[in-house]
């Protein structure tokens, strides 16, 4: 049985309006701001000109979409998406992609982000934004009605992409591509809640209705009658066999740094960490894939001295090596902009949660299943390939790399010469002293681990059961440039990030958190 989930301990900074369908309507936005804001906000994936190429892209699967070519999946009108379409996909993001929801920016923030997206292609002022189609009463969900979107399913060619079970799997799944060349995934209809466009039967109608745009998905307006439309979309839902549809996750929430009295233990089974309430952040996957890590459970605890933190997730097996170029390991990090900072203040001082930036630091402690089992004994090729270092000469009994003692001495044992990572000092080839790395980005590409006398962050990581429990602990306050500085009675942000190695996860291809203020009691 899992343990329960205590969401309570995030404080939602929006509350339920960040995930209702409709957003009030307003002014509309001033495009100049706007540009200050994408700047900020947007840029790293979309880049500085709108054209999907932002530093984050190389990492993104789907690829960040090219504001200026006037393509929009999302929309309501036939052609070009409402102001209130694109306020939607800026305030709530797009499930099932690396594109968050920016429900803490203001909504006048949000709207002038909407203008200047307009400012960056000429569709915008070419033709006259159409209205939004008209969507009727849905009728009634019966069975006549599904064997009628059954029928049509085949019909109109679903299953050559979707798959005659709606998996995704279809004949021509593997091959196809958007309007820019990129590869693209049909969507899998078994998997519900994850629909770009909406995941209810108006939503569904709407986007066979319009279609998606820039994708090989064609609007249906013209070739299906009402009726069969709705049945299509009926038919389209049911191949979930009936999941709920989970509510879209407030992104944004407070991760709480409780005080505690005594030692803290890196050690996740210790007492203190033995029923501490988890609060559950919510988790984007870079690249897109059926097996998704949604959430990552958290709980934070300081002595004045020392700061703590548990990670919980869900992972049905533990990937603790990567001896061979075929191995990943699972791993998690915690993120923290150097300079402390008043997330989402005026200006939003915070460094993008995309690794930082050139000016805006931040500092990362990652947590790493094989440095851990590397921490006991140095774990190197001879563990996957015995006596792939030592010459073996068995039919010369005075050869000394004959001996089993010898193929199995530990790295430390060979000389340098033959050791060629370790005598040229390779960070990633020195002796593991703890399973958490500390290093610094300051932008996309620029991770570095820091100098060995700051690498001051210890903690343990245990599976058990399909989940992994890690805890994190270091001095809240260091003598290192590169070290975020925490005290008591202090905010900052957070944020996380989680690997899985089955999935072959590695470097930027994980699921991420955007930034949690963090909140350190007195």
């Amino acid at each position: 049985m899992k343990r329960s989930v205590v969401v309570g301990v995030v404080s939602l900074l929006l509350g339920t309006a960040l995930v209702a369908v409709a957003v009030a309507a307003g002014a509309p936005g001033d495009a100049t701001r706007g540009a200050s804001v994408f700047a900020q906000k947007c840029a790293v994936c979309h880049g500085t000109t709108g054209q999907g190429n932002g530093p984050a892209e190389l990492v993104l699967f789907p690829k960040p979409r090219d504001l200026t070519s006037g393509k929009f999946k999302i929309r309501s009108a036939p052609t070009l998406p409402t102001d209130d379409d694109l306020l939607r996909v800026v305030t709530q993001g797009i499930p099932g992609t690396a594109m968050p929801g920016f429900g803490v920016l203001t909504e006048r923030e949000r709207r002038d982000v909407v203008a200047y997206v307009k400012t960056l292609s000429p569709v915008w002022t070419a033709q006259p934004a159409p209205p939004p189609i008209a969507i009727p009463a849905p009728p009634p969900r019966t069975p006549a009605l599904l064997a009628l979107g059954k029928k049509f399913y085949a019909d109109a060619e679903c299953l050559k992409c979707h798959g005659a079970g709606g998996r995704g799997d279809g004949e021509s799944a593997d091959t196809l591509r958007d309007e820019w060349g990129y590869a693209i995934v049909p969507y899998d209809f078994t998997m519900p809640g994850r629909m770009k466009a909406g995941s209810g039967v108006r939503d569904v109608y709407r986007t066979l209705r319009n279609g998606i745009g820039g994708t090989p998905m064609p609007a249906y307006g013209d070739s299906l009658s009402e009726e069969e439309t709705w049945a299509l979309a009926y038919y389209v839902l049911s191949l979930s066999g009936g999941a709920p549809r989970a509510a879209a996750p407030v992104e944004n929430g407070t991760v709480r740094v409780r005080r505690v009295r005594g030692d803290i233990a890196a050690e996740p089974s210790a007492k203190l960490w033995r029923g501490r309430p988890l609060a559950a952040v919510p988790l984007r996957t870079l690249w897109l894939r059926a097996k998704q890590i949604p959430e990552v459970r958290v709980a934070a605890v300081h002595n004045g001295r020392d700061i703590g933190v548990l990670l919980e997730w869900d992972d049905p097996s533990a990937d603790v090596t990567a001896l061979g170029v075929e191995q990943f390991r699972d791993a998690v990090a915690v993120q923290f902009p150097v300079r402390t900072t008043a997330l989402h203040a005026h200006g939003h001082p915070e460094p993008s949660y995309v690794m930082g930036e050139t000016d805006n630091p931040v500092n990362v402690w990652h947590w790493k299943a094989d440095w851990q089992l590397d921490v006991a004994r140095y774990r190197d090729r001879e563990d996957r390939f015995a006596r792939v270092v030592v010459d073996d000469a068995p039919f010369v009994r005075e050869a000394r790399s004959s001996s089993p003692e010898a193929a199995a001495a530990g790295v430390d044992r060979h000389d340098p010469l033959f050791v060629t990572g370790r005598a040229a000092g390779n960070p990633m080839s020195r002796a593991r002293s703890s399973a958490v790395e500390s290093l610094i980005a300051t932008g996309v590409g620029t991770i570095t681990s820091q100098p060995p006398d700051a690498q001051v962050v210890r903690g343990t990581g245990r599976w058990a059961d399909g989940t992994w429990r890690v805890v994190i602990v270091r001095a809240l306050r260091t003598s290192n440039a590169g070290d975020a500085q925490l005290g008591a009675g202090e905010a900052s942000a957070v944020a996380f990030a989680v690997w899985d190695g089955a999935e072959r996860d590695r470097n930027g291809q994980k699921a991420v958190s955007v930034w949690q203020r963090l909140v350190l009691e007195p």
